[in-house]
Formats: structure tokens, C-alpha cells, sequence
């Protein structure tokens, strides 16, 4: 069993949760990649995953199919889902059909938002009376998606906020969080951008919920990062607070969305897949589910994602393996190198976790995964000038000239996640499940990126001019694999 969900023969693309009950309803666009090479989300259709811990999933198939060219959801895209108060479910998608002048503005196709109901979260019909477009005032018309539909209590009516832009904007600053309101979940008001902050092409799959007292605003960027970000703050109409690292994960984990409580929730976000299945291949669109636990911290608002329970208990508790120094000494807990020095095990599963507790006074540190005795090749996680970060050797296939090895891009940029630079603690587990690899760090930072070679060879944490004391060591693997 890996660690993240895939369907069979086909790919998850954004994915849309709802919780209740103790029971995660993990909606999620089933892409089936049947179109043409580098065409991705076409005939995407709504499917459905249940799971009540987030690594174990029911899948129950397709909940809203795909209409035909006739219709304006040739393809379903992003949404929301809610209970009404007369007890019955509603899914808030996103429609969109590029083969039909009908559904064209001045001839290019626009995105609209329609409706499905039913009387319980894994059967709901498509409403074909309800199509909700652009105001083409405030707003407009060609961005028009994701809507993301909740109650506010305050107001006593339904909030819909939509990745749009502001009509007349510039084309890369203009992206803002579109406001719609509703006393029934049929007729819905124009409202003032919700959040405007100047610096995006678009927000994508806009999120807010409520935890530990704070207000949490959620949304996806691809212009300056491929990033899913989030901001805070007290109430719903402002100011939102920037924190430092403001992204949840990495690049490869975009589109994160979250369902729960006000004290603990699920990210459920996709792990990109590369072309080609190399580590050399672009990012695609979609992939595999994955899922942390989120929670906030009360004091400094800030949300941490750390491993589920499901996840850790899926690991059982691991043994120390038999290590050796390579240029470096080792006196039983501290690891220290002039230059650059690792303690290295060996590597048969690939699937497996290995869980560290230590202190670091060095340059850097780190683990290589699936590296040699001359540290010659393989993967690098790195933390270092306060990011943790992951890089490998060699970075590409050597040119015709020795220096033509990728000198002058020192690790992956898109898996970097920025640290506070004065940590000197670190409790870090690294997870490989087959060609995903996530790095939890200090219960409130994670790295989930995607990794296709090096699947075995030796492992094990090094350090860089410095010294590191371990407290704790432990490589942990699946019962079964014991």
C-alpha cells in the first residue's frame, strides 16, 4: 500500500473534501490523460474517495460525469461541497465546454458555475436550471471558477468565493478571490473582491475555514511559484496576515484543499507526476492524492502540517541499522566533518521511513537516499541557510564539457520550504513510498515531492563543516516488509 491515492488507469487532478461525521469525503477531478500528448484535464469528471483516516480510501467511482458538446460541462472542474439546512447535499463545480460558440464570449470559451444535489454526499444529480457566469462588471468573464461555498454566520447567508480577476486589472497583478452571496443557494449577489492583494495572475481553489479562534484563507498560485498558499486573520473582512513561509508544501503538492474540525483538519493536495516518469521529465498536470494532518498554533496563528496517525502507525517501530562513517567520525551520538561526512546504512525496501531527533552546529546537514560509498550519486535532502530543500546527483547527464553538470542550480528550487535560520532542534521523519518522497520536519514543515531513480543503495544523514548529535535514529518499515 503506498501513500498516496491513485486511481485506476487515470490521474487525480484538484481535489475538492468535505468531512463530516468522522468521515472524509475526498472528491477529486479523475483525469483519464485520453487526449493527446501534453493535453491534460480533458473529460474530467467529479470521482469520489472515502476515508476516515486519510491513508486508507474507499473509492465509490464517479459522482458527476461530463455531459456532452451540447452542454456547457463537457468537463467538470473544481468546486465545493455543502449541506444545507434541509438536509440535502449540494456540489458547487466548475463547467466548462471549448467546442461550442454557445458558450463563447467575443469567441473565446468562458468558465461558469453549476450545481448538483442530493440527499446524500456520494449521489448527487447535475442541475441543469442553474448556470451562474461573470457579472462581466465587477468581474471578469473569462476567469470564473473553483467556487468554494460556505455559511456565514454573521451575515446568516452563503458566501461563494471564485478564482476570477477584476474586469479592467492588468493581465499578472489582477487575480483576486471573487464574492457571491445567497440566502438559498440559488440567487446569488455580486459582491466586492473578498481579497485583492495585487501580486497574482490567479488565486485558484479559494478556501476559508475557521480554527483554534483565527479565520484561514487557502489558495493556489501559478504565476511568480507553483504554490499553494495561506494567510490569517481575526475576521473574516481583514486584514489578512502574510506569515513568513506562507505556502503549506512544496511545488510538486499543488491545489491543497483542507476538511475538519476547528482543532484538526486534512490537507488533501496531488502530487505532480513527471513526463516521462524521470526525474529529468517537466511537471504534468495532475497525479496522486496525498494527505497531512493540519492543525494551528494558537499562539503565533501559524498552521503546521505534520504525518497522520494512519501514516506513522503504518510504519512500525523501526530498529537502528548497522551505520558506517564515511569521511567523517562518529562517537556514538555526535556525527562531525571537516568538509562532508555521512554515517550510511543500506536501503532493500522502497517503501520505508527513517526517523531522526537531533542538534545541529554545522554549515549544513541532511540525508542522501540511495547514495554510494563515495557519495557519488543520489538523492540530497538538505537543510541549510534556513531552507530545507532537495537535490541530486548528478543533477543531469554530463555535457561535452566537465562543468556542464548544472553547477548554477544548487538544489530543486520548487521543493524548497523556508526555516526559521535560528533552529538548532530537529525532529525529522523522511518517507519514500515507491517515487514519492515527504520530509516532516518539527511537525509543522513538510516537503512532498516526486522521485523516480535511486530506489535503493545507502542512506543516512551527513553533515557539512560542523557537527551534528543525534538523539535518535531509526529506519521504520511497513509490517509486512519486517
Amino acid at each position: 500500500m503506498g501513500l498516496s491515492y491513485k486511481p485506476e488507469k487515470a490521474y487525480v487532478g484538484d481535489v475538492i473534501p468535505y468531512y463530516e461525521n468522522g468521515r472524509y469525503y475526498a472528491y477529486y477531478l479523475h483525469d483519464p490523460r485520453s487526449g493527446k500528448a501534453g493535453i491534460y484535464a480533458e473529460d474530467t469528471t467529479w470521482y469520489l474517495a472515502e476515508t476516515e483516516d486519510g491513508l486508507n480510501f474507499c473509492s465509490k467511482g464517479c459522482i458527476l460525469p461530463t455531459g456532452d458538446q451540447t452542454t456547457p460541462y463537457l468537463n467538470n472542474y473544481t468546486g465545493s461541497v455543502i449541506k444545507h439546512t434541509d438536509g440535502r447535499y449540494y456540489a458547487f463545480f466548475t463547467a466548462f465546454n471549448d467546442l461550442n460558440d454557445e458558450y463563447r464570449v467575443n469567441g473565446k470559451s468562458v468558465q461558469s458555475v453549476m450545481m448538483a444535489s442530493g440527499d446524500s454526499p456520494d449521489r448527487m444529480e447535475i442541475r441543469k436550471d442553474f448556470r451562474m457566469l461573470s457579472d462581466d462588471r465587477i468581474y471578469e468573464v473569462y476567469d470564473w471558477r473553483d467556487p468554494f461555498v460556505f455559511y456565514n454566520e454573521e451575515e446568516k447567508c452563503y458566501w461563494m468565493l471564485l478564482c476570477t480577476r477584476r474586469k479592467g486589472s492588468g493581465y499578472h497583478r489582477g487575480g483576486c478571490i471573487g464574492l457571491c452571496k445567497s440566502k438559498d443557494l440559488l440567487s446569488w449577489e455580486y459582491a466586492e473582491p473578498f481579497y485583492e492583494p495585487g501580486m497574482y495572475i490567479t488565486m485558484e481553489c479559494p478556501e476559508v475555514f475557521r480554527m483554534k479562534g483565527r479565520w484561514y484563507l487557502v489558495f493556489s498560485t501559478f504565476s511568480d511559484r507553483f504554490l499553494t498558499h495561506y494567510r490569517y486573520s481575526d475576521s473574516l473582512s481583514g486584514p489578512w496576515m502574510i506569515p513568513y513561509e506562507d505556502s503549506l508544501d512544496c511545488r510538486s503538492d499543488y491545489a491543497i484543499k483542507t476538511a475538519g474540525t476547528e482543532d484538526e483538519r486534512i490537507a488533501f493536495g496531488w502530487i505532480s507526476t513527471k513526463l516521462g516518469q524521470c526525474d529529468e521529465g517537466p511537471w504534468e498536470w495532475g497525479g496522486t492524492m496525498i494527505c497531512h494532518r493540519l492543525t494551528a498554533d494558537e499562539q503565533t496563528g501559524l498552521l503546521r502540517l505534520s504525518a497522520l496517525d494512519a501514516v506513522d502507525n503504518h510504519f512500525m517501530q523501526g530498529t537502528q541499522p548497522d551505520m558506517k562513517a564515511v569521511n567523517a567520525s562518529f562517537d556514538g551520538n555526535g556525527l562531525s566533518s571537516d568538509g562532508l561526512g555521512a554515517m550510511l546504512h543500506e536501503i532493500r525496501e522502497k517503501e520505508f521511513m527513517i526517523e531522526a531527533e537531533l542538534d545541529s552546529s554545522c554549515r549544513e546537514f541532511g540525508f542522501f537516499l540511495g547514495t554510494d560509498s563515495q557519495l557519488e550519486n543520489g538523492y540530497q535532502i538538505r537543510v541549510a541557510n534556513g531552507m530545507l530543500s532537495l537535490d541530486r546527483w548528478p543533477r543531469k547527464e554530463q555535457g561535452l564539457y566537465q562543468w556542464q553538470i548544472d553547477g548554477d542550480i544548487p538544489f530543486a528550487i520548487e521543493t524548497v520550504r523556508y526555516l526559521d535560520p535560528s533552529l538548532k532542534h530537529f525532529h525529522i521523519k523522511v518517507i519514500r513510498s515507491d517515487d514519492v518522497l515527504i520530509v516532516y520536519l518539527n511537525d509543522s514543515i513538510v516537503m512532498s515531492t516526486r522521485i523516480y531513480g535511486h530506489e535503493y543503495g545507502l542512506a543516512g544523514p551527513y553533515v557539512v563543516c560542523g557537527s551534528i548529535d543525534i538523539a535518535r535514529y531509526s529506519l521504520r518499515l511497513p509490517e509486512g516488509d519486517r
